[in-house]
């Protein structure tokens, strides 16, 4: 039943994905019992080939970190709330918190040759002042708190993008994790640009959601075979 469950979770996962984008674009109101079900399918894809959830220190924080992006695709399902919009924001900047944690206890060496590190730094610190030079004055009273978000943001990418600096997980960075949080960036992106300059209609949220459910599908896959 495990090994069953184990391989059609991923099938799963696409189909619900797929309805969400259906549903948000036709029927937004149905958004609310498919999309909290994406994070949960990819943790149920970790745990039941997972013996010892606890061990290393970096999983089990992986692991927090994808309970805190469920938090967060719950509170976002009412986006258009003040509360529940930066209640979201709070749990997807600990979820960025917690992958950081975890991208660097598996290269902690990465930062006696920090090249790979620091090129990621300022890289992505450069797109998101060229994001907040164009949206910045659309922000109003979110700016400051979507700063520390991206601040988070930034840290993520760079710490995936110092595995690839490491050669064990060289491979699994370039293929999976620094693809996957750079996909989570354009999400961001598009996310933002929806909800603070097209007035946040529904059915645009069809264009945030799908690459939202790429990037975690590729960070969690990347984990996946990193503590596999």
């Amino acid at each position: 039943m495990e090994e069953f469950l184990h391989k059609r979770t991923l099938t799963i996962y696409w189909i619900v994905l797929f309805l969400s984008a259906v549903s948000l674009y036709f029927a937004p109101q149905y958004s609310i019992l498919t999309e909290p079900l994406l994070v949960p399918l990819l943790l149920l894809y970790m745990v039941l080939k997972d013996s010892n959830i606890g061990k290393p220190a970096g999983k089990l924080v992986f692991y927090v970190g994808m309970f805190l992006a469920f938090l967060g695709d719950v509170l976002q399902v009412v986006i258009n709330n003040e509360i529940f919009f930066i209640s979201s924001l709070v749990a997807f900047m600990l979820m960025n918190i917690c992958y950081s944690i975890s991208f660097f206890t598996l290269h902690k060496d990465g930062f006696r040759k920090p090249l790979y590190f620091l090129t990621g730094c300022i890289l992505f610190f450069l797109a998101a002042y060229l994001f907040m030079y164009f949206l910045g004055d659309k922000l109003g009273d979110y700016k400051m708190p979507i700063v520390i978000y991206i601040f988070t943001l930034c840290a993520m990418i760079s710490l995936a993008a110092n595995l690839t600096g490491s050669e064990r997980y060289r491979k699994i960075a370039l293929k999976w994790l620094l693809p996957g949080v750079l996909i989570f960036m354009v999400q961001n992106i598009i996310l933002a640009i929806n909800l603070f300059q097209l007035g946040g209609e529904s059915k645009w949220y069809v264009f945030s959601i799908i690459p939202y459910g790429v990037a975690q599908y590729m960070i969690v896959r990347g984990m996946r075979k990193v503590y596999g």
